[in-house]
């Protein structure tokens, strides 16, 4: 029976390493505090706690140990910790494969061209989609798709992680599948604030299909297949991600007021917050024409509001869609 080991005992690590210890694998999971590895070790998380874990699953808060159990290592922290706590890591450990499951940027840069930028043959794989972690412990379908440069790894990893309640698909477009990934947080968390203010369905569903095409002109600019956007990793995480107060950045624009923006207490990390500033950046910069993320941006950061947003939006140009 094959190792593999998974870094974070959040809610996504825990889902991912219940799928793949029903598939017969023996898991490690590292948790940062010990307390939460011994719940693990006793059969239970602190995110699930009344769900029984596969047996296969173990815990450890002792990160050398996690990462000698196995050759295949799931990375399941935030975007903002994971180069400071990962680099030192792959910088000793080389030949492993890591598959990154957190969905942001790293100062404005994807986690892949961070890694890669000390050692092209690293074996990176990233896995993206729309996927609830309390849907996916509770069994119920769910589709993803494994993107990496290196098709045998991406193979392997399908393998790993497919099951009859957990259909994996493959992409060699990394690039595509975690700019995607990233900026479905942040129009989840523009639809959260149009849910929030009870603009309607109408404003809701132009936002969202307005906001493809500014999506295809980032995804375009650094490389990725816009064709990306039309799968799991887009629309299909979108139209998840945008319409259920279970996603952190649309429970965060749903719950959204001025006073309270940047501190409203939510269980886990805003991505879309750290995302909204980098592809402003790039738009900026580049000169690439995104006036929905301009509004966000001017909402969360310059003082505006969604209803002085809206109507600018709403009084632009006319033009052929």
């Amino acid at each position: 029976m094959a190792n593999v080991t998974i870094i974070g005992a959040g809610h996504w690590g825990i889902a991912l390493a219940s799928v793949v210890a029903a598939n017969g694998y023996n898991v490690l999971v590292y948790a940062r505090k010990e307390e939460a590895a011994k719940a693990i070790n006793n059969g239970y998380s602190n995110y699930f706690k009344n769900i029984k874990l596969n047996k296969n699953i173990k815990a450890t808060s002792i990160i050398d140990e996690a990462v000698s159990f196995s050759n295949i290592i799931v990375v399941a922290i935030p975007v903002a910790t994971i180069y400071s706590f990962m680099n030192p890591i792959i910088q000793k450990n080389t030949q492993k494969i890591y598959l990154f499951t957190s969905k942001g940027l790293y100062n404005g840069r994807s986690i892949s061209s961070l890694f890669y930028e000390d050692n092209r043959n690293l074996k990176l794989a990233v896995l993206s989609g729309p996927s609830f972690a309390s849907e996916v412990m509770d069994g119920k379908n769910t589709a993803v798709v494994i993107a990496s440069d290196k098709t045998n790894i991406a193979r392997q990893l399908q393998i790993i992680f497919n099951n009859a309640h957990f259909r994996v698909y493959t992409t060699d477009d990394i690039i595509g599948v975690e700019y995607c990934g990233a900026i479905k947080n942040v129009f989840a968390i523009i639809c959260g604030m149009i849910d929030g203010a009870n603009m309607g369905a109408n404003t809701k569903n132009a936002i969202i299909t307005r906001g493809l095409n500014e999506i295809s002109r980032v995804i375009s600019f650094v490389g990725g297949n816009p064709k990306t956007l039309y799968g799991l990793a887009g629309i299909g995480d979108i139209m998840l991600t945008c319409n259920s107060l279970e996603s952190r950045n649309y429970s965060y624009g749903f719950h959204y007021t001025k006073d309270a923006s940047l501190s409203y207490n939510q269980n886990g990390t805003i991505e879309g917050l750290n995302t909204i500033n980098e592809i402003y950046k790039i738009a900026k910069v580049n000169n690439l024409e995104m006036p929905i993320i301009e509004s966000l941006y001017n909402i969360l950061f310059n003082n505006s509001t969604i209803d002085v947003e809206s109507l600018k939006l709403m009084k632009r140009d006319m033009k052929d869609e």
